[in-house]
């Protein structure tokens, strides 16, 4: 941690900086590789390097107002709580690369110190994922992102930029992305760990539609992925999480995309049974409708002490809407109700997707003590019910806690949206396991309610390791995990395929030979090696 002289010395060293008596990183200036050394050997820890390369404009240490504001922007309060030694806030892909020569530089000098995490938009809820306790964070909130190209088949974002900035980017033009649904998610998480879109069972994953990735490798080199540069690493990339470097711009396709039909729809408990068939039913379509998004939420919390279900229909055709298509007719035929007097029944009209996101995002209140699980099966209505009891008997006794709220989101996975991914990702052959739904939990507690998290985690983890022994047992377990929606004790990558894994390890260790992104950088789902792979395998 920082004393009072050494940020006396950082202040001090600012003020050379500005007289150009060193070198700051930028794209005009970057130090070479012996000015990285000379830093990293002349300094006493791997913060105080970091301001000789980089200046204190793009390091900043404990009490400074831009540390602070980055600690206290997460979405879960349980990562507001981590205190790194020093957050590096860079401004280009040169910047990042300065900075990630000389942590691994220090990490070899130092005995295993200068361990780091990446932030992106910093969504992910569980604590160490885009954090560091008393490590460095690398917050790439002020990175660029170009925009919408001159022809407007692509555009080029920023990791830390948030969905629905990126949306509203494209819907003036009658265009969109596949991009996360709730307004506020970040782009990198997202894009690393293929999430789903509303237009995902015309496009696939939201990976599916990049066409190239900026990354800078352990080696502080800055290259691209895509599929004539590094196809293997574009392909990694493309649900590999953060295991083999630094994204610092993605170039997304985007497609023609107006304004459709939509909106939530909110019911009583009780109707959740013909939820659940019509769900069912829909999930299991042998042809599936591509322009259906919908999921089924149903949601419990202290301040309404009862169950209520918010339903999501969207029937994204476009030019021109279609208005309550005969697909979603057995879901309007459910008795609506107000989730209090005189509120609506519904929100269902025509809009764009980025009012549509945000619509998403005003339901979920941060920041909280989040957690998020997920667990898949194939189409079951009586799983469905079967899930809900589970969860209902695991989460009534928390009701008294300020702020608890649970929210289950059961959601269809068409094998068709698997198989218009091709192989030009790294999820594997999940389009094998058919049809399925699969559940985003989210359980959420104030922030004054610190102590109740690991009882919570607890009686998560028995819902699920239990939901899915009931479900073998029922013939409807599938593996698929969804990562966006993991929590840090579920790892996705160990549910891929044994040569998906394969590839992705040799991947790892061809630009990673040194293994960085495995050993310095704890946040995330890592990959097996040695004796954990064969156990995996």
């Amino acid at each position: 941690m920082f004393g009072a002289g050494l940020q006396q010395w950082v202040i001090s060293l600012s003020k050379l900086a500005s007289s150009n008596q060193i070198l700051l990183g930028s794209l005009n200036s970057a130090p070479g590789s012996a000015a990285v050394e000379d830093a990293v050997a002349s300094s006493t820890s791997c913060c105080e390097a970091l301001v000789k390369l980089m200046g204190s404009h793009n390091v900043v240490i404990p009490r400074e107002t831009a540390y602070t504001s980055s600690v206290g922007s997460y979405f879960s309060l349980k990562n507001a709580e981590t205190h790194p030694a020093c957050i590096v806030v860079p401004e280009s892909s040169n910047d990042v690369s300065i900075a990630v020569k000389s942590l691994t530089r220090g990490f070899e000098l130092r005995k295993n110190q200068c361990q780091f995490a990446i932030r992106g938009g910093g969504h992910t809820p569980y604590k160490g994922a885009a954090s560091i306790d008393g490590g460095v964070l690398i917050d790439l909130a002020r990175l660029p992102a170009s925009g919408i190209s001159s022809d407007r088949k692509t555009i080029v974002v920023s990791p830390s930029q948030t969905w629905d900035q990126v949306t509203e980017q494209l819907d003036p033009y009658g265009l969109s992305t596949l991009g996360a649904r709730v307004a506020g998610v970040g782009v990198g998480g997202a894009v690393l760990g293929c999430g789903t879109s509303f237009f995902s069972p015309r496009y696939g994953f939201i990976c599916d539609v990049v066409e190239d990735f900026e990354v800078v490798l352990a080696s502080g080199d800055i290259v691209h992925a895509n599929e004539g540069e590094n196809k293997d690493l574009w392909k990694a990339l493309r649900g590999g999480a953060n295991n083999f470097g630094v994204v610092t711009a993605i170039t997304m396709q985007t497609f023609p995309q107006g304004k459709f039909w939509g909106g939530q729809t909110f019911h009583d408990i009780s109707t959740r049974k013909e939820h659940f068939k019509a769900h069912a039913d829909l999930a299991s379509m042998p042809s599936y409708d591509p322009y259906v998004h919908y999921i089924n939420n149903l949601v419990l919390s202290n301040a309404t002490r009862s169950w209520f279900i918010g339903s999501s229909l969207q029937y994204t055709k476009s030019d021109p809407p279609v208005i309550e298509p005969a697909v979603f007719k057995p879901f309007l035929n459910i008795a609506q109700k107000p989730l209090f007097p005189g509120g609506p029944t519904n929100t269902l009209r025509v809009d764009n997707v980025t009012s549509v996101s945000r619509e998403y995002a005003a339901l979920a209140t941060y920041p909280k003590r989040w957690l998020f699980a997920t667990i898949s099966f194939a189409p079951s209505e009586e799983m469905m019910e079967e899930f809900f009891q589970m969860a209902d008997r695991a989460f009534q006794r928390y009701l008294d806690l300020d702020g608890f709220s649970v929210a289950m989101a059961y959601q269809p996975v068409p094998s068709v949206m698997a198989e218009r991914r091709g192989a030009s990702d790294s999820m594997g052959p999940i389009q094998t396991e058919g049809n399925l739904i699969y559940i985003h939990l989210a359980v959420s507690v104030d922030g004054k309610e610190g102590s109740s998290d690991d009882t919570i985690e607890q009686a998560v983890q028995d819902l699920i390791e239990g939901a899915e022994r009931k479900a073998k047992e029922m013939g409807v377990y599938r593996s698929y995990l969804q990562a966006t929606y993991a929590e840090s004790w579920q790892n996705p990558l160990l549910r891929r395929s044994p040569s998906t894994l394969e590839q992705l390890i040799a991947t790892s260790r061809k630009y990673d030979p040194k293994q960085v992104f495995q050993t310095q950088v704890p946040g995330g789902f890592k990959l097996p090696h040695g004796g954990a792979l064969q156990e995996e395998l």
